[in-house]
């Protein structure tokens, strides 16, 4: 597997562990990125998105020749019932421009190139390797640093520094004794079906011109009453249709994955939008949702944690967070292979990068809504049947006036939900969407 040491090691080849491994190959460090699928990017899942501004601090003028499918143009937020669904969004022709705003992509085409970068930047990829533990050495009479890392086939790879990015398990992380066991309430299953279409019929469809793309949340019967969402995301020959919530939730309802993607697809108007569609893949991926409170320590003498593993994730944000999430960590390792120092008070500096990032300032505000959907876990079913049933009232032609109207919608409204428990339900609502 050539060398036997390298400056670092990075478990992982999804977006933070080949941002790290590219940004430290290029600055002419020794990199083994370590991939336990058969390429990066196999067993990854989402809908999903890959925002410009975030990757374009990894990659300048990537959207030039990634693998990307779409550039998104309209996003939706569907507050859905079982036949009818409110609907709030926006079109901004303008992001089907140069720099542009955000690609729909599929990540085993993304992830594969992503790291490809890396190992042209000199990183030294292996796949189908499985890190089983970590290895250390004595610093002292009691501290002891991370040395490198085990492979299941009692291999060792020697490194100055190792950066866990395994994802939502983090099993290396709980090892490594930065976390304790992660709760299935701090999880989340998402089940993705990819379906093929022609670009014309999904371009007619979604009222798009061709190299434009549409990204539909949906909330509500998607999740068959378990908090969650469904999603809608237009490739270039093909839909990406996703839907899942708490894992915890999922398992004391009962619910198969398959089971919650075939009941979404047969609602009345997600079954016009996939018409005639071949189902081409399908996967089931488990994503942290533990908030700032799950967050695990994120460095110690020769060890950093990324991406999913460090519970990076803010609403439908997950892959830009971890990519940057890696730049932090490629910036630290890189200022520690300066001073030739990877103890945990240099490494620490990692740390202050991440509590100082946007996203987490977001994470932070969002730590009351799992606490609050924990109570209220009507709260988005709430939601959605008062506004489809308002809806249906309003705009249902009567010999009644307005005012009579409005003030009937406004009383039903009230009797399904408090005054005060609907503005709360909203509030936590927006925490959780986020961007849709």
């Amino acid at each position: 597997m050539g060398n036997d040491r390298y400056d670092a090691v990075i478990v992982g080849a999804g977006p933070a562990g080949a941002s790290a491994a590219l940004l430290l190959a290029q600055n002419n460090s020794s990199v083994a990125l370590i991939e336990r699928g058969k390429k990066p990017g196999s067993k990854n899942m989402f809908g999903g998105s890959i925002y410009r501004k975030p990757t374009a601090k990894i990659i300048p003028g990537f959207w030039e020749k990634a693998p990307l499918e779409r550039s998104i143009v309209t996003d939706e937020l569907w507050l859905m019932d079982k036949n009818s669904a409110v609907k709030v969004g926006f079109t901004g022709l303008k992001f089907n421009e140069p720099p542009y705003n955000k690609f729909s992509a599929i990540r085993s085409k993304f992830d594969a190139w992503f790291a490809n970068k890396a190992v042209e930047a000199g990183a030294n990829l292996m796949t189908e390797t499985l890190v089983d533990d970590l290895v250390y050495e004595k610093i002292g009479l009691l501290k002891k640093k991370v040395n490198g890392v085990k492979l299941d086939n009692g291999e060792i790879i020697y490194a100055d520094v190792v950066l866990i990015a395994e994802g939502a398990s983090a099993n290396l992380t709980q090892k490594a004794g930065m976390r304790g066991r992660i709760e299935a309430s701090s999880l989340t299953l998402y089940v993705k079906e990819e379906l093929a279409l022609p670009p014309e019929i999904i371009e007619a469809r979604f009222n798009l011109e061709p190299g434009e793309g549409a990204n539909l949340g949906m909330i509500g019967y998607p999740t068959s009453g378990v908090i969650g969402k469904g999603g809608l995301w237009t490739n270039k020959k093909s839909i990406s249709l996703i839907t899942g919530g708490y894992l915890n939730q999922i398992n004391a309802k009962g619910i198969s994955p398959y089971q919650l993607l075939s009941r979404f697809k047969k609602h009345p108007l997600i079954k016009r939008l996939i018409a005639g569609a071949e189902s081409i893949a399908y996967k089931a991926h488990v994503i942290p949702k533990g908030g700032y409170e799950n967050v695990p320590q994120l460095y110690d003498d020769g060890l950093l944690i990324a991406g999913d593993a460090a519970m990076m994730i803010s609403g439908r944000r997950g892959s830009d967070i971890a990519m940057l999430t890696g730049l932090y960590a490629a910036e630290t390792i890189a200022q520690a292979r300066a001073a030739e120092d990877y103890s945990a008070k240099v490494l620490k500096g990692y740390e202050k990068r991440v509590m100082d990032s946007f996203f987490m300032k977001s994470i932070k505000k969002s730590k009351s809504a799992k606490k609050y959907y924990k109570d209220h876990p009507d709260a988005d079913y709430l939601l959605t049947k008062a506004a489809n049933d308002a809806a249906y009232r309003f705009f249902e032609v009567g010999v009644e006036p307005s005012e009579q109207k409005i003030k009937k919608i406004k009383k039903e409204i009230l009797n399904m939900e408090p005054t005060k428990k609907l503005i709360t339900d909203l509030y936590y609502g927006f925490k959780d969407w986020g961007i849709f």
